[in-house]
């Protein structure tokens, strides 16, 4: 996949400019939230972080890249943070916190008429079930107790073994789900489990960085700016 960073221009005096770091932002495709259109980075998540870089007055570079590249560049490197991450018990030492930006449920994704024998969740847990390499959903579906958990490299891979029948679910979160059910092949099973997701910052990233956009995000929650940036991609 092409990689796509775009830089994001500070709305503050010039001096701060000189006081404060940019950010590297990293995300990745999980259509509605974070996707490419044409040449354009796109998607509500990726609206409602331009929007809390520009009420907290903070410079940052986007790129959407897989998952696993994502999440670890942000462990590692100086400010950098991934959004949307759901806050673990795993990943909780690991990051600093900003948000939470959304609150949201897992779902089981089946091909349309598939799965007439399975009543229950814990009887789907013994199904083959589809993920992307370092996503939280593994942790998750390990507890819950699931046997057969199957890795790709990302969610759109997950969901092509899903639609060839290599695959008895996939588990995707949030309107993410109605998404991938657009094509009719697919449709939800069922509610898996929930979550609250965040921008999540290296250790190291700049202290104040952190508590502007903390402040930025939550007001853009408060205030109803996030469930308008949803409704659009809703439509």
């Amino acid at each position: 996949m092409k990689k796509t960073a775009v830089l994001f221009a500070l709305l503050a005096p010039t001096a701060a400019l000189a006081q404060e770091a940019s950010l590297n932002l990293f995300t990745e495709i999980n259509r509605p939230y974070s996707y490419m259109e044409g040449e354009r980075l796109s998607g509500h998540a990726v609206d409602f972080m331009k929007e809390a870089l520009a009420r907290s007055g903070v410079m940052a570079s986007m790129e959407l890249t897989k998952w696993s590249r994502a999440i670890t560049l942000a462990e590692q490197q100086d400010n950098t943070c991934v959004f949307t991450t759901a806050r673990t018990e795993e990943r909780e030492e690991k990051f600093q916190w900003v948000g939470p930006m959304y609150t949201s449920s897992e779902y089981l994704l089946q091909r349309v008429g598939s799965n007439t024998d399975v009543s229950s969740l814990e009887e789907a847990l013994t199904k083959t079930i589809g993920t992307q390499a370092g996503d939280y959903t593994v942790q998750k579906l390990k507890k819950q107790g699931a046997t057969n958990i199957d890795l790709a490299a990302d969610q759109s891979m997950t969901l092509k073994k899903l639609k060839a029948g290599r695959l008895d679910y996939a588990i995707v979160w949030g309107n993410a789900a109605a998404a991938a059910t657009e094509s009719g092949e697919l449709e939800v099973a069922m509610e898996a489990s929930q979550t609250s997701v965040y921008l999540a910052c290296s250790k190291t990233t700049d202290a104040v960085l952190i508590e502007k956009l903390d402040r930025a995000i939550h007001s853009i929650v408060d205030d109803g700016t996030r469930d308008a940036f949803m409704s659009k991609y809703d439509q």
